[in-house]
């Protein structure tokens, strides 16, 4: 495939990471060219999948005559997804956002074979170069998929385990996609990049609990809330923020939290010391919105939870800090 399509490409997900997150782009820019881009097709892709899930983007189906021709496989695809299951939109709505899963799922399995043509979309032929140059595992894209395809239906975890089978779908699995590009030599660096998934994606649904609610998912594990006498329609009800039940539970979740973080900050001691700069700036991230959510005692219902402009100036000032030591170290 010509460079200058590949090359566009490339731009074109650079372009979806620097709209989606300012300060996550900056920390992309300590990587190496090659490493750098590769995470921005990968952040593009994923990005792309959650906002089709999420209703954001216009889910449209990815028809072309290689994936005509793979009905069957799609077809088969569908049927193991929806296994008994009843989706939570209206059956029109759910087939659509799903065969755009599909389809997405079919092609990145073409990357991976190199059989992305010009006529496909950029993000896919990024990824077909970015699969050439990396030893990623496609079952590590289709994890990714899956979680997000849990998604379509009706979501309530009952224990810690089905909460961190979860995150390990939606961020784990894309955890270990990024450290295959990062660089690492000692195998339990995944072990620790897993652990860091968990740990943000945890946070990330201790953040969203309104917006998820809405959308009828519930992620926190309903037995560990009903151990502290907690009920699904508590969590809607004003005040609950406010309930010593309540706070009993914060004080459990943030004590989970904390376990995979011990871990997951090990990660950081595998990679050379500009892939480090991007995952402990991002771990720096959800450690901040974490303390915010501590300093509100738990209250996540009354008002958003956001980053103030004073801590947003610090982890920029962190993130320059340690572009600045990579750099020292690798000159």
């Amino acid at each position: 495939m010509k460079q200058l399509l590949v090359d566009n490409a490339y731009g074109y997900c650079e372009a979806v990471c620097r709209e989606a997150s300012t300060t996550f782009f900056s920390s992309f820019s300590a990587l190496q060219y090659d490493k750098r881009r590769a995470v921005h097709a990968v952040y593009a892709l994923c990005r792309w999948v959650d906002d089709i899930v999420d209703g954001d983007e216009e889910p449209s189906i990815l028809e072309t005559n290689s994936l005509r021709e793979a009905t069957d496989a799609r077809q088969h695809i569908i049927s193991e997804i929806h296994d008994g299951k009843e989706p939570t939109l209206p059956d029109d709505e759910h087939r659509r956002r799903l065969m755009a899963l599909v389809d997405i799922r079919i092609k990145i399995k073409k990357a991976k074979e190199h059989e992305i043509t010009s006529s496909d979309h950029p993000i896919f032929i990024a990824l077909q170069d970015v699969f050439g140059r990396f030893p990623i595992k496609i079952h590590d894209f289709e994890t990714v998929l899956e979680g997000m395809e849990d998604d379509l239906y009706p979501v309530q975890n009952k224990t810690w385990d089905e909460l961190r089978s979860y995150c390990y779908k939606v961020a784990s699995a894309v955890g270990l996609i990024l450290i295959e590009i990062y660089g690492y030599e000692d195998r339990a660096a995944q072990l620790h990049a897993v652990d860091l998934g968990i740990q943000m994606q945890l946070i990330n649904v201790l953040r969203d609990i309104n917006e998820d609610m809405e959308r009828g998912r519930v992620y926190l594990p309903l037995d560990i809330l009903a151990s502290h006498g907690i009920s699904i329609e508590d969590l809607q009800r004003p005040n609950v923020a406010k309930s010593p039940s309540w706070k009993g539970f914060i004080i459990e979740y943030v004590e989970m939290i904390k376990r995979h973080r011990e871990s997951a900050n090990h990660l950081f001691g595998y990679l050379d010391a500009r892939a480090r700069v991007q995952p402990q700036i991002m771990s720096d991230a959800y450690q901040s919105i974490l303390n915010e959510i501590v300093r509100r005692s738990g209250d996540v219902f009354s008002q958003p939870v956001r980053l103030s402009l004073w801590r947003k100036i610090l982890l920029g000032a962190r993130l320059n800090m340690r572009k600045v030591k990579a750099r020292l170290f690798t000159s």
